[in-house]
């Protein structure tokens, strides 16, 4: 009858442990994309390529959890304009630096994404159509992009 009452004690806690394993793999799971939620750039923190050729000198960008992104851009003397996006963002194996690609109605953008607390940081460049340039790598990092180097760089703040 001990035995037996051991036996069952050891089950019970064994069932607790691989159900506590279980919760700890699904909070793993269900774990948000650090890059999901609404980002601002604005004054210093705008790409320079942005701030200077383009007149930008703010940009809003929402990161979906379906892969689709909001980019509200304004131009000095312009307003804002609206943008919608695709995008896929692969992880890299090591480091916080990803593979970034999105996918406009007119065009298409590839290069590198990081977040660290709530810095978003964004370098990348239009590939399609083919303007001749190169966009940055996970393996190069930030402003090692040929020509344009860290001008590209664009700098977002965490709003929500």
């Amino acid at each position: 009858m001990k035995l037996l009452k051991f036996v069952l004690i050891a089950l019970l806690g064994l069932m607790l442990l691989v159900s506590c394993e279980d919760s700890k793999n699904d909070d793993k799971d269900n774990e948000v994309d650090a890059w999901i939620g609404t980002w601002l750039s604005a004054g210093a923190d705008v790409a320079p390529v942005l701030a200077t050729y383009f007149l930008n000198d703010s940009i809003i960008v929402e990161f979906k959890d379906d892969n689709t992104l909001t980019l509200d851009t304004h131009t000095i003397g312009a307003g804002w304009t609206a943008s919608q996006a695709t995008y896929v963002i692969t992880k890299s194996a090591e480091g916080d630096i990803h593979y970034f690609a999105a996918t406009y109605p007119a065009f298409e953008q590839e290069g590198i994404i990081e977040v660290i607390d709530d810095v978003l940081r964004l370098e990348a460049v239009q590939t399609v159509p083919d303007i001749g340039a190169v966009p940055a790598t996970v393996a190069g990092g930030f402003g090692q992009a040929p020509f344009w180097g860290a001008q590209l760089i664009q700098t977002y703040r965490k709003v929500n």
